[in-house]
């Protein structure tokens, strides 16, 4: 079930149709643990579009099917609607000069065969002013927040890196920083080179013909991995972020610069992170990566092992809404859990990264200067 699980998704990364000898014999047990296990790693519509086409003869049973099918256009109609709210609260942004740089799901769908099968919930952004090309910064975030007041909705100013906005059902994460720059000096100064990353290309590209503007892949693959390592590191990442991770390769890795890719995944210690997703691409997804070599050794092909274990089976206490007191004995909880992630992959120690997190959250300071 494992097998054609990475075979179907090996087939949506290379965008090619998947033939009857990519799923092994599988019984209608099989096949609902497979809808399972696409629904747990939010691939669910994802899955479905590949094995939608198969011969009678191996397809799901009909029941399944139905139910597979029904969940999937749930899906689309689900993301379709939340998109054209994304473009609507960039129209709102735009009649009042600011620019709306879309971080994530809306962003990374483009990467999909079909985007509108990739799950997301809210819309992250960024606000900035363009002036000629000259990008600014300072003002936008609070800026933004006042605009959608204005407008009649409601803000939450409870977290420094962003608010929360409540935009005609849609949840808005208005971003001060894309970063949590209170983890200290070498995350400023990552938030910092991601903010020239925006100036020098003159800010994003838009999105078809909406307002929304989405990040060069530049940006993209520093922001993606470090998205992605800190949910692995105090949640838990899915396959859906490895597939944003292989598809965002598939289209743009002739387009990044590597050299300074590797330097900043070293200063942050992301290198044996990436090594590590790019193998399970490589081995699991088909995914041929050209731009830059593959590093492959023994202890790689164990973490990545490990990994996928921990994407199928990990859970996380810091995912569950938890406030105060409570919220604190859960983070602290998290990081002992995942102890090996810190010291195997990230490798830094978890308590002293335990205690530089908790002096940082403390500290009222969040400027980036």
């Amino acid at each position: 079930m494992y097998k054609s699980f990475f075979n179907i998704l090996s087939c949506v990364v290379n965008d090619t149709p998947i033939g009857a000898e990519c799923i092994a014999p599988m019984s209608e047990a099989d096949w609902q643990e497979l809808y399972l296990l696409a629904k747990q790693q939010g691939v669910t519509a994802v899955v479905f579009e590949k094995i939608k086409p198969l011969p009678k003869e191996v397809a799901p049973p009909r029941g399944l099917a139905m139910k597979w099918l029904s969940h999937s256009m749930a899906i689309e109609k689900q993301t379709r609607t939340i998109y054209q709210r994304c473009a609507d609260f960039a129209q709102l942004m735009h009649g009042h000069g600011l620019h709306t740089l879309v971080l994530k799901g809306v962003a990374v769908s483009r990467y999909y065969p079909n985007p509108w099968h990739r799950e997301y919930g809210d819309l992250d952004c960024y606000l900035y002013r363009s002036d000629s090309g000259k990008i600014t910064w300072n003002g936008c975030y609070e800026e933004g927040n006042c605009i959608a007041e204005q407008a009649g909705y409601e803000v939450e100013r409870g977290h420094y890196k962003h608010s929360h906005i409540c935009y005609e059902g849609l949840e808005v994460e208005n971003h001060q920083f894309s970063l949590p720059i209170k983890d200290g000096k070498k995350t400023k100064a990552l938030e910092r080179h991601l903010r020239r990353i925006v100036e020098r290309q003159g800010g994003g590209c838009a999105i078809g013909d909406s307002m929304l503007c989405a990040p060069s892949a530049d940006f993209n693959a520093l922001f993606l991995t470090a998205h992605a390592m800190s949910h692995f590191l105090y949640e838990s990442i899915k396959m859906r972020h490895v597939m944003d991770w292989a598809l965002f390769l598939k289209r743009e890795q002739d387009k990044v610069d590597w050299n300074v890719f590797w330097h900043w995944c070293d200063k942050m210690h992301y290198t044996r992170f990436v090594l590590c997703v790019n193998y399970i691409c490589v081995h699991r997804l088909g995914l041929r990566i050209h731009a830059f070599a593959v590093e492959e050794d023994d202890t790689v092909k164990r973490l990545a092992t490990r990994m996928l274990q921990d994407i199928f089976e990990g859970d996380s206490l810091y995912t569950k809404g938890y406030k105060g007191l409570r919220f604190r004995m859960a983070l602290a909880a998290s990081y002992f859990k995942s102890m090996w992630k810190f010291h195997r992959i990230y490798q830094q120690s978890a308590l002293w990264l335990l205690i530089k997190r908790a002096v940082g959250m403390a500290v009222s300071d969040v400027k980036l200067e």
